[in-house]
């Protein structure tokens, strides 16, 4: 696969997916020394610091339907990121369609904890979906389980396929 193919499979993925920016992976993300606050905040990010560093909570809301609306002025975290799908493709050890098949499987196991979520009263669907499952564990009921197993599952996809390995010194 050439690198413009590479480049529009990921493109495609990426846009088919929408995890690293919609609360699913992420809570937050902290912006670096060469993003400008001041045109994030222009575009309509809303920002907050911690210890004077700034950060934005996600779902992001330059998210729509799983795409960017300012691509092109994202933050670098956003520019920098790849997960692991994107990982392989880029070094030649996924398929585009296999890949589609775990995103598909992950949103499967996404619309599965949002739905128990809702039945348990949890509606707060702007706030990061792990954040929303450790409020609704807050109050112990044996109704939790189906959540708990849920939440499992899709941890489960989101390590296999989305989330970096953790690095290990040599």
């Amino acid at each position: 696969m050439s690198a413009a193919e590479i480049t529009a499979a990921a493109s495609r993925l990426c846009t088919a997916c929408g995890l690293c920016c919609n609360g699913v992976l992420f809570h937050i993300v902290r912006l670096q020394p060469s993003d400008s606050v001041k045109q994030l905040e222009g575009l309509g990010m809303t920002l907050n610091r911690k210890k004077h560093e700034p950060y934005f909570r996600q779902p992001c809301t330059f998210l729509k339907d799983c795409t960017c609306t300012q691509y092109d002025a994202r933050p670098a975290r956003c520019r920098l990121f790849e997960c692991q799908l994107l990982g392989r493709l880029a070094a030649g050890e996924g398929a585009e369609s296999d890949s589609r098949l775990a995103i598909d499987a992950a949103k499967q196991h996404v619309a599965e904890v949002e739905r128990l979520l809702l039945s348990l009263g949890n509606v707060d669907v702007h706030r990061p979906l792990m954040e929303r499952y450790l409020q609704v564990l807050e109050t112990p009921s044996p109704a939790l389980e189906p959540l708990i197993a849920a939440v499992r599952a899709l941890n489960a996809v989101l390590n296999e396929h989305f989330r970096l390995k953790p690095h290990v010194p040599l």
